[in-house]
C-alpha cells in the first residue's frame, strides 16, 4: 500500500542535518553594479506603467562671429527628442495548503519536531518566489547590455527570452555599431582588430580606440569591461599586455575577488582584475548563470546561459544614472477583500488567505524595466570567432 515502510525502516534512526541546495543562489551582479536592486540608487518612481523621457543634448557647435555693426546670427533651436516604454510586469504566485505544512517537522531538523504552523517550509517557498524575481531583473539588466531580449507569450504568461526568440523583442535601441566589431564610427573597420584570443592581438590599441570612440559618441571615458573566465585566460597571454606592463613582472596590476556572496554565504567565484598595460579600465570576470526559458532548474549544463558569452567583451563607461537606470511602474493592489486599495511601485509582496481547502496564497508583484538613456554609452564587442 502507498506510504508503507519496512521494519528495517522503520526500526533505523533518521538524522537528518541540514537543508541542502545543489545550486548555489544566483548572484545579482548587474543589479547591485548599476545600483537597479530594489531601492537602489538607480530606481526611480512613476505612477502608471507606462513611462518615457526626454532628449535635449548638449551641444559641441561653435557661435559664429559677425562683423561690427551687424546683428546677430540666427540659430535654430535645438530639437527635443522623446522616448516611450511600457514596464515589463510579473506576478507570481504559490499556493500552500495548511493540510500539507500543518504540524511538519521544520526543513533540516530532526522528526520528533514539529512546526506547527509550518513557519520553516513557508519561509523557504518565500525566498524561492523572490529568488525569481531577482533572477527576473537581472536578466532584463544583461540582456539590456546586449541591446534588447524577447518576450514569448504562451496564453497569459509572457515570458522573458533571448532576443529574436520571442513572440515580440524589448528593443533598447542599441546601435548596430555598438554591436559585433564595433564600428562606432570608424569608417567602416571594427575596432576590434583582431580576435582576442591571438596572443599578438592588439588588445591595449583597440581598447583606447573604444575609449576616443566613446569620447567622440557621449563623452563619457570607458572604465569597465566585462568577460568571462574564457576571454580572461585569453589575455593572460597576450604580447602587448605583458609587454607594456613589463616582462619582469605580472601581468596585472591587482586582481580581487569580488566581496559578494550568495545566500547560502558561498563566495563569488568572479573577480575584478586592472591589467599594467590598462590601468585605467577594471576586466570584471564573470561566470554567472541562469537557466533561460525553463521551467526546471534541474539542467545546469548545456542549457545554462551565460551572462556573458566566451566570444563577448561588454564595454561601459563608470555606472550613473544620467545615462542608465531602473524605472519602477505601479499598479494598485487589495491584500485583501477589506483593504481600500493602494498604489505600490516596484516590487511588491504579500499574502492572501484562501478557504475550502484551507491555505494561503504567497503572491508577488514587480512593475518595472531598465531603461538605457543614452544608448551608445555601451558595446556589445565580439573579440572571437569572426
Amino acid at each position: 500500500m502507498a506510504g508503507e515502510i519496512t521494519l528495517q525502516q522503520l526500526m533505523q534512526t533518521p538524522v537528518i542535518t541540514k537543508v541542502v541546495s545543489r545550486i548555489k543562489t544566483p548572484l545579482s551582479l548587474f543589479q547591485n553594479f548599476f545600483g537597479m536592486n530594489p531601492g537602489g540608487a538607480a530606481s526611480q518612481n512613476v505612477s502608471g506603467r507606462h513611462l518615457g523621457w526626454d532628449i535635449f543634448d548638449k551641444t559641441r557647435l561653435i557661435a559664429e562671429g559677425r562683423a561690427p555693426g551687424t546683428g546677430p546670427a540666427t540659430v535654430q533651436r535645438k530639437s527635443v527628442g522623446h522616448v516611450s516604454a511600457v514596464a515589463y510586469r510579473a506576478h507570481e504566485k504559490i499556493t500552500l495548503l495548511h493540510e500539507e505544512i500543518f504540524r511538519t517537522r521544520p526543513l533540516g531538523q530532526q522528526f520528533g519536531v514539529v512546526d506547527l504552523n509550518g513557519q520553516n517550509y513557508v519561509n523557504q517557498q518565500i525566498a524561492y518566489l523572490t529568488q525569481r524575481f531577482r533572477n527576473s531583473r537581472e536578466f532584463m539588466i544583461s540582456r539590456m547590455l546586449r541591446g534588447g531580449f524577447g518576450v514569448k507569450q504562451t496564453g497569459e504568461s509572457w515570458i522573458p527570452v533571448e532576443l529574436d526568440a520571442g513572440t515580440f523583442n524589448v528593443d533598447f535601441n542599441v546601435p548596430a555599431a555598438h554591436k559585433g566589431q564595433l564600428v562606432m564610427g570608424s569608417g567602416g573597420s571594427g575596432l576590434i582588430s583582431a580576435n582576442w584570443n591571438l596572443a599578438g592581438t592588439d588588445i591595449i590599441g583597440d581598447v583606447l580606440n573604444i575609449n576616443k570612440a566613446f569620447e567622440r559618441l557621449h563623452g563619457r571615458p570607458l572604465r569597465h569591461i566585462f568577460i568571462n573566465s574564457t576571454m580572461f585566460q585569453h589575455l593572460l597571454g597576450n604580447t602587448g599586455l605583458k609587454n607594456v606592463g613589463g616582462t619582469a613582472y605580472r601581468i596585472f596590476d591587482s586582481l580581487n575577488a569580488r566581496q559578494m556572496k550568495s545566500a547560502e554565504g558561498i563566495p563569488d567565484s568572479g573577480f575584478d582584475v586592472v591589467f599594467r598595460g590598462l590601468p585605467l579600465q577594471t576586466f570584471h570576470v564573470y561566470d554567472g548563470v541562469l537557466n533561460v526559458d525553463k521551467t526546471t532548474d534541474s539542467d545546469t549544463t548545456a542549457n545554462t546561459s551565460l551572462f556573458v558569452p566566451d566570444d563577448v567583451a561588454i564595454f561601459l563607461p563608470e555606472p550613473s544614472n544620467d545615462w542608465v537606470g531602473w524605472i519602477n511602474a505601479s499598479e494598485y493592489v487589495k491584500e485583501n477583500v477589506m483593504d481600500a486599495g493602494r498604489q505600490v511601485f516596484g516590487f511588491h509582496s504579500w499574502s492572501t488567505n484562501t478557504i475550502d481547502p484551507a491555505g494561503v496564497e504567497l503572491k508577488m508583484l514587480d512593475n518595472g524595466l531598465p531603461v538605457l538613456y543614452v544608448p551608445k554609452c555601451l558595446a556589445y564587442g565580439t573579440v572571437t570567432g569572426f
